[in-house]
């Protein structure tokens, strides 16, 4: 068992966020979730502890338990593996430490399921009336290597050590991202994409990655001595973004519009998708709280030449609703998924019932190109050289220096 992890559990909430070795992330977070069943997955055990609760309590091998929320508070209910209640109490703040080398598994039922390794903290929300509240405060390498595993199934090493320094660039830069909800990172691409132990499951893919990280370890791309903000796009469609083009405002790194031939093969680099309008229109009227009518037109603002979307216009029968292309993306990606408007270089046309999308590139197009980085990796391009490429005039270093 973790004696230090046992120690220290009753003062893990007052426990810093932005310990340069730790990062918290808010799990499940689009998932809002009422109930939450967990088990310990992996290793010998976790200790449990919560408010109202008289001490803490091992949590075993086959122990299932399920909290959910009643009221302002948590109903914890302990079972064993036959079923057979152990413990039930109400709290308000429940505490798991699993041992040093022991993965936790949480569910929403019905939804979602995933593996984590770290400390747990779960509760009833900011307003404290919930959702449930569910934070994991893990090693800072571990989660970079469950980010760039989500990232990529490709297994070029020197592109997984690329996308690794920026994976922890962003973890650098963007420390406390979340800090007025109380963590650093959500887990979806607001933030970086984090699936916990899911995608480190693969017996071959596992030691790659894990290599990439470790000859990185603590590395990442600063600018006048300072992190960059560690932006990535999972294929760019033959020509950068900048990040004041797709969300405005301005970055301490002078991010260009580079042309990248790298991508050219990718599946991304051409793509067409189609959605019903009826289901387009609806994602639209609930994010700008505005029915709009099914003769709604949508326009377009492109850039010419390079065909990228500046603005969004819904015309509706002499309404018109202007949207900044993520904003439109994001609406239409909260209902319908991520892969309906893949980039913000798209047109838009209406065939009768159904919108059609065509467009180059995946993600926001902005910073390194993960398709591209993996074809210069692929070429022969070492990890530093495939960064110069995309982040011209930066520097390796390391993090603890700018903590």
């Amino acid at each position: 068992m973790n004696l230090i992890a046992l120690v220290a559990l009753p003062f893990l909430a007052a426990l810093p966020f932005n310990r340069p070795d730790t990062v918290s992330i808010s799990l499940f977070t689009l998932f809002k979730p009422e109930t939450l069943q967990l088990r310990l997955a992996s290793g010998d055990g976790a200790i449990l502890d919560a408010e109202g609760l008289a001490g803490s309590r091992a949590l075993g091998r086959g122990e299932q338990i399920r909290i959910r929320l009643s009221g302002n508070r948590l109903s914890l209910v302990a079972a064993g593996s036959g079923g057979t209640i152990k413990q039930s109490f109400l709290t308000e703040r429940i505490l798991i430490a699993p041992d040093d080398f022991a993965t936790i598994e949480l569910s929403v039922p019905g939804k979602i399921k995933r593996t984590v390794r770290g400390t747990l903290r779960i509760d009833t929300g900011a307003s404290g009336r919930g959702p449930l509240r569910i934070l994991l405060t893990t090693n800072r390498e571990s989660a970079v290597a469950s980010v760039v595993a989500a990232e990529t199934s490709r297994r070029e090493p020197a592109a997984l050590m690329a996308i690794a320094v920026v994976v922890r660039t962003f973890m650098s830069s963007n420390a406390g991202r979340h800090s007025n909800e109380g963590f650093d990172f959500c887990d979806t691409t607001h933030c970086q994409f984090y699936r916990g132990e899911q995608d480190l499951s693969d017996s071959v893919a596992t030691p790659v990655i894990s290599r990439a990280v470790a000859r990185t370890v603590g590395q990442i791309l600063s600018f006048e001595g300072r992190p960059v903000e560690g932006y990535y796009t999972a294929a760019c469609g033959g020509l950068l973004a900048t990040p004041s083009m797709v969300w405005g405002g301005s970055t301490s790194y002078p991010y260009r519009r580079i042309a990248c031939h790298w991508c050219q093969h990718s599946r991304f680099n051409r793509w067409r998708r189609s959605a019903a309008a009826d289901q387009i229109l609806k994602s639209l009227s609930e994010f700008t709280a505005s029915k709009l009518s099914p003769a709604t037109e949508i326009v377009a603002n492109n850039d010419q030449p390079t065909g990228f979307v500046q603005s969004v216009t819904l015309l509706d029968r002499g309404r018109r609703v202007v949207l900044s292309a993520d904003s439109f993306r994001r609406a239409i990606g909260l209902r319908l998924g991520w892969n309906t408007v893949l980039s913000p270089t798209f047109t838009v046309e209406r065939r009768g019932a159904t919108f059609i999308f065509r467009g180059r590139g995946f993600g926001s197009q902005v910073g390194l190109c993960e398709e591209g980085a993996v074809a210069q990796a692929a070429s022969g391009r070492g990890y530093r050289e495939i960064l110069s490429f995309y982040y011209p005039n930066t520097d390796i270093a390391e993090a603890a220096s700018h903590e």
